[in-house]
């Protein structure tokens, strides 16, 4: 366990105050003989009335300073100071010579005041230090003041109104007052180290070090015989001692860290302002605010800059795949790459989300810009290291040149968003903003406003793809493809549609809406007694993060009625990257009888390891090796290793894009189980589709006759 610098003090504190309280036993005797001709009586005096002055600055540290923030703590403080300060003055001028001794009566109201002044101020700082420090009202210091001040007042009357005093009784008192006194001092330490113990500060630590001076000071004076004591003396002089640090503890406490963690936390809050939290970097507000300022500079100066807007490809996906703390920890690693990219990482920004800003000053020609944003694509080359793995993204930038491209901080950030959004066609590349591009991407607005009333109006339908077993070329399965029939452009192709639903989460209900409609369709068409094929449904990579995605799937099938091995789900190889949440998800799938497939393998997070851990039935190969497979050896070469794998790991092989007979002949010699493409037919119609069960039909019939 370590020891903090302020707990060391604190120890040397206590060496130094137990030293000194031993040197005056020690050479009490020899004070004796130095101090001789000093009026102790006189010095008493002066110690008191500067342990009232004391006394006096804590009530003005709760009356007077940072009232704003004062809390509970400080106001009980400074009004129980105060009322410890009367009473100690009171003591004082009480003493014989002073103008409140009464010789006929003697020392014993002094005694008295003295005594309860003690007893209070060791008592209430053991309750004060229990208190919150809750934040008080000003006005509350006048609620706190009055009822002191009639209490010492009353105390006052009580005191100097007794005439006849029992000597006999204030002797029996003095040795109780004095061990109730002790305790509750060191009540007071225990408690403020034990409410410390997981953090003890060196503000709160000097409050303990002030209780140790007058516990020790309480201990020299009982050895005394009253106020015109050595003893009293040297007790006045540990007490003035402990009084100052208490003094000094309370301002630290109270006044002080408070003072400190209302600036830190202004500070804070002027930070959060203009910069991102999770990066680091400065936020949209800091932008519009520099940028503003550039656009005036450089009219000055008759200058152009450029703004590279950059968003990461993918990134929604990956998130949804890794986890929205993996996607943090890459943001923040992409953050630190942009700020080495830039001479100044001030003109780097986060616009949210994925979303960054690079801030190009002065440029003399659109080539350096252009040569810039060229170079912001090619800083994703590298892997981003995240944790023991290494992963590759990418990025579209958008580039607006002012003042070109825009006279105003809006219209040049639109510009810039749109020439980004323009790139994200191709991915992995950069485009100037042009005019035509605010077509497009009012189009795509639209686009995206018309997905949310398509669904409600019918314009969605299914279309149904055959699978093929290559063997016999019979009817295994088929593929359910969603088409969009819009009433003013017709047939809108998925490659337009499925993104944009990704992006807008809208792919969970469309989703969803697929599923049902394919199961309900196969149910249909067994009733009709066609054979039972497998019918395939894509499931996006949101739906597949859902947790209670298997919940609805059950509930789907139980609604159809279609019977969970005639299901075959098709997933991405993006669900790889979170390997433990894909396996537990898939293996909940399992149980409930349906069939899972990996669709366009090959163009992923291949992986053969998880392919074994996996619980999946078939590997689809992508349409992309399958095209080139009689011309392309590498394609040739990938399809025929994919292949031989799937047998070793007994798994079926679909064969995606078939579209000519060499490619069936080819698939056929690589032992590929099953086939679709337009070699045997184009996505059609349910209606369209029974006709392809009447022909399989009868090429069973007519082999079975043959043979």
């Amino acid at each position: 366990m370590s020891i903090s610098r302020a707990e060391i003090k604190t120890i040397w504190m206590v060496v130094a105050a137990v030293t000194v309280f031993s040197l005056i036993q020690w050479g009490n005797q020899f004070y004796e003989q130095v101090l001789i001709h000093i009026n102790l009586q006189a010095a008493h005096v002066v110690l008191e009335v500067t342990a009232f002055a004391i006394c006096f600055a804590i009530l003005i540290l709760g009356w007077m300073i940072f009232v704003p923030t004062l809390c509970r703590q400080r106001l009980v403080i400074s009004a129980l100071f105060a009322g410890v300060g009367l009473l100690n003055l009171l003591h004082a001028i009480s003493v014989p010579g002073m103008p409140l001794y009464d010789p006929s009566i003697g020392e014993t109201p002094s005694i008295v005041l003295n005594w309860i002044s003690q007893l209070v101020g060791a008592l209430g700082l053991l309750i004060v230090f229990t208190l919150q420090k809750s934040t008080v009202n000003p006005r509350a210091r006048l609620y706190a003041i009055i009822p002191v001040i009639i209490a010492v007042t009353i105390i006052s009357l009580l005191v100097f109104q007794q005439v006849h005093w029992n000597q006999a009784t204030i002797d029996w008192i003095a040795p109780y007052q004095q061990v109730s006194t002790l305790l509750l001092y060191a009540a007071g330490i225990c408690n403020i180290l034990l409410r410390n113990r997981a953090e003890r500060p060196e503000s709160i630590l000097t409050i303990v070090q002030a209780l140790i001076w007058l516990f020790l000071a309480k201990v020299e004076e009982s050895f005394g015989s009253g106020t015109g004591s050595l003893e009293g003396l040297f007790g006045e002089c540990l007490k003035l001692i402990g009084y100052y640090f208490l003094l000094k503890g309370i301002y630290f406490v109270l006044i002080e860290e408070p003072y400190k963690r209302h600036k830190e936390t202004l500070a804070r809050i002027n930070y959060l302002a203009y910069h991102d939290e999770l990066t680091g970097l400065p936020n949209r507000r800091l932008f519009t605010e520099r940028v503003s300022a550039e656009m005036g500079r450089s009219q000055h100066e008759r200058n152009r800059f450029a703004l590279l807007w950059l968003d990461l490809d993918r990134f929604k996906t990956i998130s949804d795949s890794m986890g929205h703390a993996f996607g943090d920890r890459l943001l923040v690693a992409v953050a630190e790459r942009l700020s080495r990219f830039s001479d100044k990482p001030e003109n780097v920004f986060r616009m949210g989300g994925d979303e960054f800003t690079v801030l190009m000053r002065i440029i003399n020609e659109e080539k350096e810009a252009e040569a810039a944003a060229q170079k912001l694509v090619d800083l994703f080359e590298q892997p981003f290291k995240i944790g023991p793995s290494s992963f590759h993204i990418t990025s579209s930038v958008g580039m607006a040149i002012f003042p070109d491209d825009g006279i105003s901080v809006d219209l040049l950030l639109q510009n810039a968003d749109i020439a980004m959004y323009s790139a994200k066609g191709t991915r992995n590349s950069w485009k100037r903003y042009a005019i035509p591009m605010n077509l497009k991407a009012k189009e795509k607005l639209l686009l995206e406003n018309d997905l949310r009333i398509a669904l409600e109006l019918g314009q969605f339908h299914l279309a149904y793809q055959p699978l093929v077993d290559l063997q016999h070329e019979y009817l295994v399965g088929a593929e359910a493809l969603l088409r969009w029939s819009h009433p003013q452009k017709g047939e809108i192709p998925p490659s337009e549609f499925i993104p944009l639903c990704e992006e807008n989460g809208f792919i969970l209900q469309l989703g969803e809406w697929v599923l049902r409609n394919a199961c309900w369709q196969m149910k249909i068409w067994q009733d009709k007694g066609y054979p039972p094929i497998v019918m395939s449904v894509n499931l996006s990579i949101r739906q597949f993060r859902q947790h209670d995605l298997c919940e609805r799937i059950s509930r789907v099938l139980e609604e159809t009625e279609l019977e969970p091995q005639w299901l075959e789900l098709e997933i991405t190889e993006s669900i790889m990257a979170d390997v433990t949440f894909a396996t537990e998800m898939l293996e909940r799938l399992k149980k409930l009888g349906v069939r899972i497939s990996i669709d366009d393998f090959g163009t992923g997070y291949s992986s053969l390891y998880y392919l074994k851990r996996f619980p999946i039935d078939k590997l689809k190969i992508d349409r992309s090796f399958v095209n080139d497979v009689l011309t392309d050896r590498n394609d040739a070469a990938i399809v025929s290793g994919i292949s031989a794998m799937a047998h070793n790991l007994n798994l079926k092989v679909t064969a995606e894009g078939v579209e000519s007979a060499g490619q069936v002949a080819f698939l056929k010699e690589q032992k590929c189980q099953e086939a679709q493409g337009y070699f045997f037919s184009r996505p059609v119609p349910p209606e369209k589709f029974m006709d392809l069960f009447e022909l399989d039909k009868g090429k069973r019939k007519l082999e079975g006759i043959s043979s």
